[in-house]
């Protein structure tokens, strides 16, 4: 499975934040059993105590506020501020140090993020879904339909895919989405999307469900973690997003969740950061429908050299 494709001049970046997320996730999941039984305490025995500031993907979210709870329940002294506003509002808090750690659904470019101590730690899989109006009785699109309607906006009406005889509503995430870029690249195969498209203003997975709830005609994408009985899941080729589907490289619109920090010295953000690797963090990941590491076939993380010469970190 080969994720993320990357441009030649972010190969030093790229090179370094990989192993770096290497590091995370081998060390976290070594070292995360031992952190949780030193309750309320630091690896040096010292009492954790202060506060991080935490926002970016509002995919990710849900599981950080959960982890977050259950880390400041062990450690009463730390307090953990998490909020949203998309990946790259993430990245742009962290990389300005507005924040200490900025959640990403998508890696950060060394181009755009050049900072040499920008590390990335990779704490799950999240699967995404395509999310219809409950009213629109279809249950899979194909790629191409997709693309019609998100990136050519050619395919106009319910009715030509099987459905009811009402227009097709697309309803796409602001510029600072990460799942809209992940959809971007693996659904729509790198276009961009249509002027037709209704873009929301803020960058919100409840705000995503919601309009496509209450939209008639309305088809949308969201994180798995986000969606309820408001909206309708559909396949994409016949396959929904499942583990299964995902590890078997038949269904293509997912992504790692990335906690990007400046470095690794401040212990506090180090110590929540192995928690969110351990079978604690990663338990809570599975009861939100994100796909915890271990479940995924991850024995390294290597670059590779994508057919088009660009550099992406692949999984083997």
């Amino acid at each position: 499975m080969i994720r993320e494709c990357r441009s030649s001049h972010d190969l030093q970046g790229s090179f370094k934040r990989t192993l770096s997320s290497c590091k995370s996730l081998i060390l976290g999941l070594f070292v995360a059993i031992f952190l949780c039984s030193c309750t309320g305490s630091g690896g040096d025995g010292t009492q954790l105590s202060g506060t991080i500031q935490i926002d970016g993907s509002t995919a990710l979210q849900p599981l950080v506020a959960v982890a977050a709870t259950a880390f400041e329940q062990q450690n009463p002294h730390v307090h953990i501020e998490v909020n949203g506003g998309g990946s790259f509002t993430g990245l742009n808090d962290v990389s300005s140090r507005k924040v200490l750690i900025g959640d990403s659904d998508v890696y950060a470019s060394f181009a755009a993020y050049p900072n040499p101590d920008m590390t990335d730690h990779i704490v799950c899989v999240i699967p995404f879904s395509v999310i219809t109006n409950p009213d629109i009785q279809v249950s899979s699109l194909t790629h191409e339909q997709l693309v019609n309607i998100f990136s050519s906006n050619t395919l106009t009406n319910w009715k030509d895919v099987g459905g009811p005889d009402i227009p097709i509503v697309p309803i796409v995430r602001p510029a600072t989405s990460g799942t809209r870029d992940t959809f971007r690249k693996y659904v729509l195969g790198g276009r961009d999307e249509g002027s037709s498209n209704q873009v929301l203003q803020t960058d919100s997975s409840a705000t995503v469900r919601d309009a496509v709830a209450r939209t008639p005609g309305a088809i949308g994408y969201l994180a798995l973690s986000a969606i309820d009985s408001s909206v309708r899941q559909l396949a994409i080729d016949g396959k929904y997003a499942t583990k299964d589907s995902i590890i078997a490289g038949t269904y293509t619109f997912w992504g790692y969740e990335h906690m990007y920090t400046l470095g690794d010295e401040n212990p506090i953000v180090s110590a929540f950061l192995d928690f969110m690797l351990s079978p604690t963090a990663q338990e809570l990941a599975v009861q939100k429908s994100y796909i915890p590491i271990r479940d995924m076939p991850l024995p390294q993380v290597a670059l590779t050299r994508a057919t088009d010469g660009s550099r992406s970190p692949s999984v083997a």
